[in-house]
């Protein structure tokens, strides 16, 4: 004989008919799924990761000068960040007006 939780689960995790159509859904529409829910509890949502605890890579952090006109931008995005416009190359290509 199967008891209340047992039943319980096998109701949770037994696939819906709207789980097993193809989903038609706009990407702008939340998408949720009742299995996770049973996952997470109030005492997991508010467990908190220490401060000290959290590495973060030098690249990714922000220059340590606020001096410099106040960029909160990482090193490795101000590396990547694309400066040439290549406007010598827009005076090169225009074609001529003339007859």
């Amino acid at each position: 004989m199967s008891t209340v939780s047992e039943i319980a689960v096998s109701l949770r995790l037994a696939p819906s008919e709207e789980t097993l159509r193809p989903a038609r859904r706009m990407d702008s529409e939340i998408q949720r799924d009742g299995r996770v829910l049973d996952l997470t509890d109030d005492a997991w949502r508010e467990d908190k990761l220490p401060y000290e605890d959290v590495t973060i890579p030098l690249s990714e952090l922000p220059e340590a000068e606020q001096d410099n006109g106040g960029s909160t931008e990482s090193v490795k995005e101000q590396e990547m960040k694309w400066t040439d416009l290549a406007l010598q190359s827009l005076h090169e290509n225009t074609p001529s007006t003339g007859s």
